[in-house]
């Protein structure tokens, strides 16, 4: 199985993860560019010109071909770099100087995961790290962690992050492999940074309950004192993108640059062989989560009173006004850890519990195609193998979450939607079928705006900003184009379009699914 895309869009896939996330929409080219930029997303706008001076995009890419041309304007990337992100192609061939490669930034050889060779070197706001900033004693961030029959691994988890200069509170649901003694002596020897109680307090339920554990964190995150929060698993390592930077000092230099949310990019480390001991933390094979989808994964988020975690089952903490870091945490999963544990974990621990949230939500599925011990061992040369340079060599996959091989889309339901074209649209939705109707009606359409009820709750799409239904008085459009699944609430958006925005229903266009 082939983990990467090899495709030619690498370099307009970063682009667009960038400016989508400090929602921008411009970009400066700076002298000649090939077809590396054919994929960027139809809101970006796209000025060429082969200045230095007075640019006044926060965004900036250059191809380089030629070493000469790189070192007249090496000068000016350094002197703007830290106002501006810059994208560097350098041509496969081009020799450059370690001083250069300072400047540069971080370099990525793209062969290895993308149709391109040659290196893209990545320098700006969104890609200096902190350095040896100091972060003040009050800024505090919060663990939340709920576990359950996690003997093996859970002083290691805690002793993980502790050392990364956070505190936990953590959520025993009842285990009875001694997790609950093992999280009693480390919050027993650590009193001021380790919360520690059994849920629910009516005690042990016959069902995995996992929807009132993820309001209990809602609720914690509510209550106590954390600048941040972060919903975590026991059976996890969140790393920083930048080496000798703890997740504290990253997440406050996050918060500095006034992000409030950040993703994760998930990689899953494998059982490779019947008689393998327990990999957890261990730097063995893994592959990237859901490879066929696009897993969008956000659960570390700045303290909100508007936290929405439950509906989406815990993988993307809603948040008011969200605003998304563009380098994600790498998430090193270990769910399997041995042939015994995971034999234990799936059949006897979690499928019996699971049942009742499979039938009412639909939730819990992921363990659905294991059947037998077999199943449990994966075939090594399916995978990769963690190296000493892995983390620097996947840097764009790891943080970008870019030149992997799933299609974005491939996961949206199937639409049917007349054929306009040159049109003012208003797109009306913003969950999957939306997103899959904006990329349709954008190639040959001016969008003149993206709405949805839970606006404040959406992040950036596609360099859009999902703004209030109430703004569509004051827009010029062709056509509403409501983009949801259900009928009822279809009925509903074009009874509130007619009746209080005053839209004539000529000039709405209802989605098929």
């Amino acid at each position: 199985m082939d983990i990467f895309s090899n495709e030619k869009t690498i370099i307009s896939d970063v682009i667009n993860r960038v400016l989508n996330c400090r929602e921008i929409k411009e970009l400066y080219v700076f002298g000649e560019c090939g077809d590396e930029l054919a994929n960027l997303y139809p809101a970006i706008h796209v000025n060429k010109g082969s200045r230095q001076k007075n640019v006044t995009e926060d965004a900036v890419y250059i191809q380089i071909a030629d070493v000469n041309k790189l070192r007249q304007i090496i000068p000016w990337i350094a002197e703007e770099k830290a106002i501006k992100d810059f994208f560097i192609y350098v041509s496969a061939g081009v020799e450059i100087s370690d001083e250069e490669k300072q400047v540069l930034g971080k370099s990525n050889y793209l062969k290895r995961y993308s149709g391109l060779s040659g290196t893209l070197f990545l320098t700006g706001i969104s890609f200096e790290g902190p350095g040896k900033l100091l972060v003040p004693e009050n800024f505090k961030v919060l663990a939340i962690l709920h576990f359950y029959n996690e003997a093996d691994i859970l002083g290691q988890t805690i002793q993980y992050l502790l050392s990364q200069e956070i505190d936990l509170y953590l959520l025993d649901n009842w285990s009875d492999d001694g997790s609950f003694e093992i999280a009693r002596r480390y919050q027993e020897s650590y009193p001021e940074r380790i919360y520690l109680e059994q849920f629910p307090l009516s005690g042990r339920s016959s069902d995995y309950e996992w929807y009132k554990q993820l309001e209990k964190t809602e609720t914690i995150s509510k209550t106590l004192d954390y600048d941040w929060f972060i919903h975590y698993d026991a059976d996890e390592m969140r790393v920083s993108p930048w080496e000798n930077t703890t997740l504290r000092e990253a997440i406050y230099w996050i918060d500095r640059q006034a992000y409030n949310c950040i993703e994760n990019t998930v990689i899953d480390f494998r059982v490779t062989s019947q008689d393998m001991n327990n990999i957890f933390m261990q730097d063995t094979f893994f592959d990237f989560r859901h490879l066929e989808i696009m897993f969008d994964q956000l659960k570390t988020w700045k303290k909100s009173q508007q936290i929405e975690l439950k509906l989406s089952a815990g993988h993307f903490a809603h948040v008011a006004n969200p605003k998304i870091y563009p380098l994600k945490f790498l998430n090193r999963h270990y769910p399997m850890r041995s042939i015994e544990q995971a034999k234990k974990k799936v059949f006897q621990d979690r499928l019996p519990r699971f049942q009742k949230e499979h039938g009412e939500r639909g939730w819990h599925v992921h363990y659905n195609e294991f059947k037998k011990t077999e199943d449990f061992i994966f075939d090594s040369s399916q995978l990769l193998n963690w190296q000493k340079d892995t983390f620097r060599e996947l840097y764009i996959p790891f943080f970008l979450e870019c030149g992997l091989r799933w299609d974005r889309n491939n996961h949206l339901t199937k639409i049917e939607l007349k054929d306009i074209k040159n049109l003012k649209v208003v797109v009306y939705g913003a969950g999957n079928i939306g997103k899959r109707t904006y990329l349709r009606l954008a190639e040959r359409n001016h969008i003149v705006a993206w709405v949805d009820k839970q606006y404040e709750q959406q992040p950036a799409m596609f360099c859009e900003k999902i703004v209030s239904p109430q703004e569509i008085a004051n827009m010029e459009y062709d056509y509403i184009v409501v983009a949801v699944k259900k009928a009822e609430l279809v009925r509903e958006i074009k009874e509130e379009l007619m009746n209080t925005h005053g839209v004539q229903e000529e000039k709405i266009m209802c989605v098929k699914t």
